[in-house]
């Protein structure tokens, strides 16, 4: 009889009833993020890819435009960028030059214009105090990571682009609570790079998934060959 053939213990078979729930359970955590997350990546690529719209004098929401392109018309600040330490896209260190837009319709831009390797030593032209069309990737204000250091605005050094600290330290309000990554505009020379959008966003939670089921199974076969091995010994 099967009965007499399979005999795993209630300890162990306790055990691996629990663990197999752990285990279903965190496969399907990650199934059913698939969809989300392909749907985000595309939303992404779809925003990234499109022609920019004007940007309008509201924008109430600015979580759901992000990484959709954006162009306006306006004054640049006549002020020395913000450095933001940050690599580009490609990895290289050096910092991206932060300095704010007045729109045409009267509110404050964060504008990043580009990166800068750390070797350069003068400042690029932004066309301070005279008018310019931008146009963009906007984002959402970024958020620190656990090792982010502190920005340090006295020193003009920052590690975050915080666009309420930013506008705190060019002393400006009336302003939009998002930021405009402009895209490489090539009157103002070879620096800064413009276009640096860094999209991270991984989307393996199909691996994952595969991988939390796989090892349910493997628990199953493990449990089913200890089980048979154990009734033979008792024969």
């Amino acid at each position: 009889m099967l009965a007499t053939k399979f005999k795993p213990g209630w300890t162990l078979s306790i055990l691996t009833f629990f663990a197999l729930i752990i285990l279903l359970g965190l496969g399907t955590w990650q199934a059913r993020k698939i969809g989300p997350k392909s749907e985000l990546v595309s939303r992404i690529e779809t925003g990234l890819s499109g022609e920019s719209v004007s940007l309008p004098v509201h924008l109430d929401a600015p979580v759901s435009e992000q990484y959709k392109r954006f162009s306006f018309q306006g004054e640049v600040l006549d002020a020395e960028p913000a450095k933001v330490f940050a690599p580009n896209t490609k990895g290289k260190s050096g910092y991206h030059l932060y300095l704010p837009v007045r729109h045409q319709f009267g509110r404050w831009v964060m504008v990043n214009w580009g990166w800068v390797p750390f070797d350069n030593k003068e400042l690029p032209d932004l066309r301070q105090g005279r008018t310019v069309q931008v146009s963009g990737v906007l984002l959402t204000n970024p958020q620190a990571g656990s090792f982010t250091p502190e920005n340090q605005p006295e020193k003009n050094a920052w590690y975050l682009a915080d666009i309420f600290q930013l506008f705190d330290h060019f002393k400006l309000d009336e302003f939009y609570h998002f930021r405009i990554v402009a895209d490489h505009q090539s009157a103002l020379g070879k620096l800064p790079i413009g276009g640096q959008v860094r999209i991270d966003i991984p989307n393996d939670h199909f691996e994952y998934m595969l991988t939390w089921y796989g090892l349910a199974l493997g628990l199953l076969g493990v449990y089913v060959a200890f089980g048979m091995r154990r009734a033979q010994t008792h024969d």
